[in-house]
């Protein structure tokens, strides 16, 4: 299903683009909170995490689009910064990287279909599903630790710093012949899916709840898919 997830949603966005024609009401707003990340290890040969899910931020925009009978088509564009630590693998076996750092940047793009519930005259809630598309990029330099010199009681490790887009190497051994090891760059492009729920208060506040999880790997070696929570508050035109 992952290889055609594309076409699901380009078939999705298709097929609701005749009812923006017939879109009872258009809104338009502004959100910005923060979002507890991590990174779900699908090898734990080759990934472990490294303690819980670590604090970020995010801040967007946001369309909702609302249909006769109160369903919704929700989107927007959101900026996400997140961090999480993994013990990370290599192709020579072991935890080589036992305390990896992961600071990423992020733009988001989600397309989910909800419904509104006019709870009160002040107070909508707005369920919703769907799927999300995410560039990731570099957040600055992250810390990586990785095994220094051989030593009479085992390795002594080294932290220097990383940038996970790019990827990381060193030198294992440099006699008789040089070998290197290391981590590839993470992927720039992934999907997957969210769910939330979204309340209205006023007509014009809005407070939002959302859960997303990776379908494609950000890293493929590793089998890394990222999720997280997000949690935001904002203003609705």
């Amino acid at each position: 299903m992952g290889k055609n997830l594309p076409k699901y949603c380009t078939v999705l966005l298709v097929a609701f683009f005749p009812c923006l024609i017939f879109a009872q009401e258009f809104h338009w707003g502004v959100e910005a909170g923060m979002n507890l990340t991590h990174f779900k290890g699908l090898h734990k040969l080759m990934s472990e995490k490294v303690g819980g899910m670590k604090p970020g931020g995010q801040v967007g925009v946001t369309v909702d689009y609302e249909f006769k009978r109160h369903w919704m088509l929700l989107s927007g564009l959101t900026f996400m910064n997140t961090k999480s630590n993994m013990k990370l693998g290599s192709t020579f076996g072991g935890f080589p990287f036992p305390d990896t750092e992961i600071k990423l940047n992020h733009l988001v793009l989600p397309v989910k279909v909800g419904y509104n519930f006019r709870i009160r005259e002040n107070l909508n809630l707005i369920p919703s599903i769907g799927l999300y598309a995410m560039w990731n990029f570099n957040a600055g330099s992250s810390s990586i630790a990785y095994p220094g010199k051989q030593e009479a009681e085992g390795k002594s490790m080294i932290y220097t710093q990383w940038k996970p887009m790019d990827g990381f190497s060193y030198v294992v051994f440099e006699d008789p012949r040089i070998i290197t090891d290391g981590i590839s760059p993470l992927r720039k492009w992934t999907y997957g899916g969210v769910a939330g729920l979204k309340a209205v208060i006023g007509k014009h506040y809005t407070v939002s709840l959302d859960y997303f999880e990776a379908l494609k790997r950000i890293h493929k070696m590793c089998s890394l898919r990222d999720y997280g929570l997000q949690l935001s508050v904002g203003y609705r035109f």
